[in-house]
C-alpha cells in the first residue's frame, strides 16, 4: 500500500498545481478503498478469534469480567492499534507529499479523518466476524465474502436500480445510497477537497443530497460500529459452540 501510494505521488508531480494535492489524495483514497477494508477485516477478526482459539477469553471471563467489558476493552485496543498504525504510515507519506507535490493541512486532515472512519467501521465488522466464526477457514471465507459484497457487489446493485430513480423516489434512494459508508466517505472527501461543489445544484441533485456531508458521516459513524458491536455482543454463543 505504501509503495503504490508512492507511485501515485510521483505521478502527481504532473497534475495541475491548483488542485494537484487534492486530486492526489482522492486518487490514493480510490486505490486504498480496495485494500484498507480487507486489511481491517482480517486484522480485527483474527485478533478477536485468537482470544477464543488460545482460550484467553475464557480466562478473562472466569475472573468475574462480563462479556460486554471484555468485548469493549478488546474493541478499543484493536481500534487504537490498527488506526494509529495506519496514521503513522500516512504521516510518513505526508513527508513525500510535501517534497514532491505540495501540502495543504486541512485537505490532509480530512483525508486522514475519512481513512480513520473507514478503518473504524471495517474493524468493527471484523470484530463481529471473529466473534462468531467457528474455524479459521470459516473466518477467512466470511472476510472475503463481506469484503466482496461491500466493495463490489453492493455498488453493482445501486447501478442496477439507478435508471429507475426519478423525482418521486430520489430521496428514498439517497437514504439507502448514503447508508453505504463507502459512498458517504467519498462524497465528503470530494466536497471538502473542493472537487465537488454544493452550490447551484439542480432540483434533483438537491433532493438527492438531503443533508450535509458531515451529518451523513455522523449517521454512518453511529450506525455501523454500534450495530456490529451489538451483533458481536448478542451473538457470542454462535462462535463458542466449538470450544
Amino acid at each position: 500500500m505504501m509503495l503504490t501510494s508512492l507511485f501515485l505521488i510521483s505521478e502527481a508531480r504532473f497534475f495541475p498545481s491548483e488542485l494537484g494535492f487534492q486530486a492526489l489524495l482522492l486518487s490514493i483514497y480510490d486505490m486504498n478503498i480496495y485494500l484498507i477494508p480487507l486489511f481491517a477485516l482480517f486484522l480485527a477478526s483474527f485478533s478477536i478469534y485468537q482470544e477464543k482459539e488460545l482460550k484467553t477469553n475464557m480466562i478473562l471471563l472466569t475472573k468475574k469480567e462480563s462479556y460486554f467489558s471484555f468485548l469493549w476493552n478488546k474493541t478499543i485496543a484493536i481500534q487504537l492499534v490498527i488506526i494509529s498504525t495506519f496514521f503513522i504510515a500516512y504521516l510518513i507519506l505526508a513527508i513525500f507529499m510535501k517534497v514532491f507535490v505540495g501540502f495543504e493541512f486541512y485537505s490532509f486532515l480530512v483525508f486522514i479523518l475519512v481513512l480513520g472512519i473507514l478503518l473504524l467501521i471495517f474493524n468493527q465488522i471484523g470484530i463481529f466476524l471473529g466473534s462468531i466464526a467457528r474455524s479459521k477457514m470459516q473466518l477467512v471465507s466470511a472476510n472475503i465474502l463481506i469484503w466482496f459484497f461491500l466493495i463490489f457487489l453492493l455498488g453493482l446493485v445501486f447501478l442496477y436500480v439507478l435508471p429507475a430513480v426519478d423525482y418521486h423516489n430520489v430521496t428514498l434512494f439517497a437514504w439507502f445510497y448514503f447508508l453505504d459508508p463507502l459512498h458517504t466517505l467519498r462524497f465528503l472527501l470530494e466536497v471538502e477537497l473542493g472537487l465537488f461543489s454544493l452550490i447551484n445544484l439542480s432540483h434533483l441533485v438537491r433532493d438527492f443530497v438531503m443533508m450535509s456531508p458531515w451529518l451523513l458521516l455522523l449517521m454512518n459513524l453511529l450506525i455501523w460500529p454500534g450495530l456490529f458491536f451489538l451483533f458481536a455482543l448478542f451473538s457470542r454463543r454462535i462462535g463458542d459452540r466449538h470450544d
